[in-house]
């Protein structure tokens, strides 16, 4: 099992990780849980890391994912180390 500290393989395209990181940004910029009934932060989810779909990331990478776009100030730097780790190897 991988996680935030394991090193991954480069495999993930720059190109994924930067629209991954996109969509964390615009995420944490809109997010509302009160927004949509029946919308929850496990659909923003999924659609943050849509383009890096197919790639098994673990739950720790997940839920940063979701930290990020609830509290971004206090994780986006963690996130950012995180993408660039899977693009640059």
């Amino acid at each position: 099992m991988n996680t935030l500290h394991d090193p991954l393989p480069s495999f993930i395209d720059r190109s994924q990780t930067e629209a991954a990181l996109y969509r964390v940004a615009v995420s944490a910029l809109t997010w509302r849980a009160d927004a949509e009934p029946g919308y929850s932060i496990e659909d923003e989810q999924r659609w943050c890391l849509a383009p890096l779909d197919g790639i098994d990331l673990g739950l720790p990478f997940r839920v940063l994912v979701v930290d990020t776009i609830l509290d971004p100030s206090r994780n986006r730097a963690q996130l950012v180390q995180a993408l660039v780790a899977l693009s640059d190897g």
